[in-house]
């Protein structure tokens, strides 16, 4: 449906900000394959003060950059469990259940064309002539009803299956505010003891911090 599609694209917006990897992604999906695995752009900025911090590893500067590095790397990394777990419990079922809007629009358009066929095939019996006419015509009035009928059945029998997947899509709604509370939960637990190592450690980072505050007051 419309909002199924528009729901799933701001979702992927959110997970991957990069459009050239969306749309990377969704070509991926088209051939059937996985995919691709990616550094969140967390994990490059933990990558990167790792490896600025080990080229700088003997200043008191580097050895920060390693602390910071590394939990920024794990954040990164859960960021990345919480944006696969979104996208096979949130993002793909939605994708799979606006690719079927579009057959069950096409059952409904065949429905609609079968009832007037119907509707035409009875309008012809009742402008018959002669009985001999009349009942020729009623056997095309019979063949359109069957199809007409077994068409309903088929509607129905989608719709009713349709209905059942919305239901299933709150479950999907709640598994996706599951995901996130477990990242965001688990990310802000791990830049807490990140700032507390940074701030706890001896470092000439609280001298400049003091002497500015000193400035300030003096101000």
């Amino acid at each position: 449906s419309f909002w199924a599609s528009m729901l799933t694209s701001k979702v992927e917006l959110v997970l991957q900000p990069n459009p050239a990897y969306r749309f990377e992604d969704f070509v991926t999906e088209k051939l059937g394959n996985d995919r691709e695995i990616r550094h969140t752009y967390t994990e490059q900025l933990g990558i990167c003060m790792l490896n600025a911090g080990s080229d700088m590893s003997a200043s008191d500067y580097g050895q920060c950059l390693l602390i910071m590095g590394d939990y920024e790397n794990r954040i990164g990394e859960s960021e990345h469990k919480m944006i696969k777990s979104a996208f096979y419990k949130f993002v793909k079922p939605f994708m799979d259940a606006a690719s079927k809007e579009g057959a069950i629009n096409t059952e409904r358009r065949t429905l609609t064309a079968l009832r007037l066929d119907l509707d035409a095939a009875k309008n012809r019996v009742r402008a018959a002539k002669t009985a001999d006419e009349m009942k020729e015509l009623e056997s095309y009035v019979d063949e359109a009803q069957k199809k007409f009928d077994e068409q309903y059945e088929l509607t129905r029998e989608i719709l009713e299956d349709r209905d059942q997947k919305n239901a299933d899509m709150v479950v999907h709604l709640e598994d996706l505010a599951a995901v996130q509370v477990e990242y965001f939960k688990e990310a802000h637990e791990l830049a807490v003891e990140m700032q507390e190592k940074v701030m706890n450690r001896p470092t000439k980072g609280k001298e400049v911090r003091q002497r500015k505050g000193s400035s300030s007051d003096e101000e």
